[in-house]
């Protein structure tokens, strides 16, 4: 093993076989080749066929499986060939289910794959003498890396060079205390520990301050963390609140309809004295048709659609778990520079105290020759400040003039003046602080012409500069003086103020509204004065009283239940550091918050690890920042983090939809089974191979088209609740019970019906049918919970339109082709009988709209009752809108 901390820079190159341009680009492209990519790697995935293979290893499967083989062999023996194609139609079905299981399985995997690679870092390299950045999985050892504050070490790193070097190396070391590091050469002892390799930089520490350029010796596996990585192999992720939801969900559902398939088994054998062989197999079709095993896949592609559909809209998710989350985000910690406001300065007024031409040419020709910034290829560069108001001169045709002198700005003089040619001689032009400026004027510029200034005016244009001041302008003070008074700054004419601001963005104000309808909290988090930060919340209707501001220092000096009290009532902090960030945070969870917080340095990864979801912000965010996060917003935008929220709610909606439509149809079908084997005892009702096509149908062909709801128009006007709640809710219990005993009843009646009218292969057949489509049409039912199915967003969904015609087109090619009649044990219908089978199917529409109008109707009398109890100043519980309305 080469030790390159022992080496110098020009042998470690020599070692790498690099240079100081670095490697050239197709030399790059072989040793990447030849090593691999920069990752590490995640063990042995399984093959295909092996993928395959797992579909077979539930249980009840696995019984059904040996059911019907042994179904097969005694069919043989006694030359049934009834029960042989039976056999073989059950082993089609089983195949066809394990197949799509397959698919769904493969686009499961390969969307995590696909949210792996949107979350990949970048690293700025030296290829052939030129900087370019690339993604951080291509580097290969010799590249040159350069680094600075705030960036994740890509590779084991030998320093060539550095200025101040500090990092981070407790993911690796478990030292919490920066580490300084060196380009000298260090002792080669065998046994030196990677926190003792001080001109060594090593994958996954990062940059905490000053810079360095250094060559990679190192990628993937072959790196120290790698060499760990490979040592412990891979930790199992732990489960997150959906998936302990589903899987507490799965094994009640499971518990209960292995139960009921044993209640069935023992009535059909002993009461209705059937074949022990065919009351087993439909007693386990029953298990695999009810326990919804596909469920956990299916909710893991609709999450992974979700995230490719955020991506889209400037939101990238690196971690899945973020989606579920973000349905129950409760409050958002924001910064306010670049988040909430543009992170640029604009000026926004121009104040002269009596109006006139001459004050105002004046006013403008001051931030036109007042100032030191330059114009470049993109525009003017220079100080903030002075390029707004160059900005907003710009277009005004002020002419150029010719400076004489320049007395530039100073921190205790506070202000700046120029001298300028102008077409009756030189004219000195002077801004900074209006109260500075105003103990050196004698005059003001009144209308047109120029008056000696009083004690009025000054008190006129002080009370404007409170006001603007008050509006959290930064506010510059003009004035002038015929002749050269740039060395003085003496007797000069008062002329106006001017207030600039780093204007909210666009759209901020209406998601802050969003937010508070949806009942998430909004806190501003920020290091400016509290003066500012206020002033830009009240606009942003953040805060609307200055208690609701709180400092760092408050912070700091605060008993631990006064602090907890100070973060439960603020609304914006000022002048606080990023160990500040951290306690609110954990302060707002302590509340019982789900907290989302917004962050874009190095000091900020703390908060952003420990909030449920950490925000990185993808302009001005370091790379630190963004592996800390569990979502990068692209464009450093709060309304973007709001349109995530609306994105994550819909999605974990269409979650629930999809979980209460399996439960629905699936107690359905037992439900069914249980009353007809109870009450038809002596008839027979769906066979094994019935009961596995209805589970093939209805499991595969709307449960997707669910997943692509839209957001309902409600979305945004609820409180925030967390997965696991939300599945258990009673709300959502009684949903499925309510549509579940709905559709038992349609189709018992329609058996009954069969039953009295005809014989008990029609009946059989009538209710085989009615069960299929009764379960398709009942996918309409489930696009909104309380949403009527006739409004305007009926044709929203044009998959879900195509996945049921697709179901009862399947259904209609075992009706009329008399091979797969005969196969599947179905006789013909006539018209009347087809009559009461549809009309019975659609009939679980209008209950829904009557169960529907129920829950609307409720909720009106609560609204209504709320409404009553506020104005009768009763206290009441938080309802939505309120900042702690999340159950968590």
């Amino acid at each position: 093993m080469i030790r390159y901390d022992a080496e110098t820079p020009k042998r470690t190159l020599e070692l790498v076989k690099s240079s100081e341009r670095g490697l050239t680009p197709e030399e790059a492209e072989r040793r990447l080749r030849e090593v691999g990519e920069n990752v590490l790697v995640e063990g042995k995935k399984k093959n295909l066929f092996f993928l395959f293979l797992s579909q077979f290893k539930d249980f009840m499967l696995l019984l059904l499986i040996a059911a019907a083989i042994l179904s097969a062999v005694v069919a043989y023996v006694s030359a049934d060939a009834k029960e042989l194609i039976d056999t073989f139609i059950i082993a089609a079905i089983i195949l066809l289910n394990a197949v799509i299981g397959f698919v769904q399985q493969i686009r499961a995997d390969k969307a995590i794959e696909q949210l792996k690679k949107m979350s990949v870092g970048h690293a700025r390299v030296c290829r052939n003498g030129t900087e370019i950045e690339i993604e951080s999985t291509k580097l290969v050892p010799g590249d040159l890396v350069d680094l600075t504050e705030g960036d994740v070490v890509p590779a084991d790193c030998r320093i060539l060079s550095c200025d101040r070097l500090l990092c981070d190396e407790s993911a690796l070391t478990g030292e919490s205390k920066n580490v300084s590091k060196t380009a000298s050469p260090q002792s080669a002892r065998a046994n030196a520990t990677p926190g003792e390799r001080r001109n060594m930089l090593f994958s996954a520490t990062y940059v905490t301050g000053g810079n360095a350029r250094a060559v990679v010796t190192a990628t993937g596996m072959r790196t120290e963390v790698g060499e760990i990585a490979a040592e412990i192999g891979n930790a199992k992720t732990p489960a997150t609140p959906l998936e302990k939801g589903l899987n507490k969900l799965g094994r009640v559902v499971s518990y209960a309809v292995l139960l009921l398939s044993v209640v069935v088994f023992l009535i059909g054998f002993f009461v209705r004295k059937g074949d022990l062989t065919d009351q087993f197999m439909t007693a386990v079709a029953i298990a695999v048709a009810a326990i919804p095993e596909g469920l956990t896949a299916v909710v893991t592609i609709i999450m992974a659609m979700g995230v490719k559909r955020m991506s889209e809209r400037r939101v990238i998710v690196r971690r899945l778990h973020a989606v579920e989350t973000l349905g129950g985000c409760s409050c958002i910690c924001t910064d306010k520079t670049g988040t909430l406001t543009e992170n640029r300065m604009t000026v926004e007024r121009v104040w002269t105290p009596y109006g006139g031409r001459t004050a105002e040419r004046r006013a403008f020709e001051t931030m036109e020759y007042c100032t030191t910034v330059k114009r470049g290829e993109n525009g003017f560069f220079g100080d903030p400040t002075e390029v707004a108001l160059k900005r907003r001169v710009e277009t005004l045709g002020i002419p150029p003039a010719r400076v004489r002198a320049v007395n530039p700005f100073d921190s205790e003089r506070k202000r700046m003046s120029v001298a300028v040619e102008s077409g009756s001689g030189v004219r000195t032009y002077v801004k900074g602080a209006a109260d500075v400026l105003l103990g050196r004027c004698a005059s003001i510029a009144d209308g047109d012409g120029i008056r000696p200034i009083t004690d009025a005016d000054r008190r006129r244009i002080l009370a404007e500069n409170a006001a603007m001041a008050s509006d959290a302008l930064r506010i510059l003070a003009f004035a002038y003086a015929e002749g050269n008074a740039a060395a003085s700054e003496t007797d000069l004419v008062f002329v106006g103020l001017c207030g600039l601001i780093d204007p909210p963005r666009a759209g901020v104000r209406e998601a802050v509204e969003n937010c508070r309808a949806a009942g998430i909290r909004t806190v501003m988090i920020t290091g400016d004065h509290g003066e500012t930060a206020f002033a830009v919340a009240k606009r942003l209707g953040i805060a609307s009283d200055r208690s609701e501001v709180v400092t760092g220092e408050t912070l700091d000096r605060l008993g631990e239940k006064e602090r907890a009290k100070a973060v439960e009532n603020g609304r914006v902090f000022a002048r606080v550091s990023p160990k500040h960030k951290l306690l609110i945070v954990r302060e707002l969870q302590r509340a019982g918050y789900v907290v989302a917080m917004t962050g874009d340095g190095v000091n900020d990864a703390p908060a952003i690890r420990s909030a449920d979801i950490g925000v990185a912000m993808g302009k001005q965010g370091t790379e630190v920042a963004k592996s800390a996060s569990d979502m990068v917003i692209a464009d450093d935008d709060f309304s973007t983090i709001v349109t995530g929220v609306k994105e994550g709610r819909r999605i974990f909606d269409n979650i629930k939809k999809t979980i209460q439509f399996f439960l629905a149809t699936n107690l359905s079908e037992v439900l069914s089974i249980l009353a007809a084997t109870i009450c038809f005892s002596r008839l027979g009702f769906l066979s094994s191979t019935q009961l596995l096509w209805i589970n093939l149908i209805t499991d595969s062909f709307p449960v997707l088209a669910l997943g692509v709801e839209r957001a309902e128009r409600n979305v945004m006007r609820r409180a925030p609740m967390s997965a696991s709640h939300a599945l258990f809710r009673k709300r959502s219990v009684a949903s499925v019970l309510f549509y579940g005993i709905a559709q038992s009843l349609l189709v018992i009646g329609v058996f009954w019906y069969g039953a009295a009218r005809a014989d008990n292969a029609t009946a059989s057949t009538m209710a085989f049918f009615a069960v299929s489509f009764t379960e398709l049409f009942h996918a309409y039912n489930v696009r909104s919970e309380t949403g009527s199915l006739f409004c305007r967003e009926f044709f929203s969904n044009p998959i879900l339109h195509g996945t049921v015609a697709l179901g009862i087109a399947a259904n209609l090619l075992l009706a009329f082709v008399p091979a797969l009649s005969a196969a599947f044990g179905l006789v013909s219908l006539d018209p009347a009988q087809w009559g009461v089978v549809l009309g019975a199917s659609l009939g679980v529409l209008p209950i829904g709209e009557t169960f529907k109008f129920g829950l609307r109707t409720a909720e009106r009398l609560r609204a209504k009752n709320r409404r009553g109890a506020v104005s009768g100043k009763t206290i009441v519980a938080p309802v939505v809108g309120s900042n702690r309305a999340v159950h968590r």
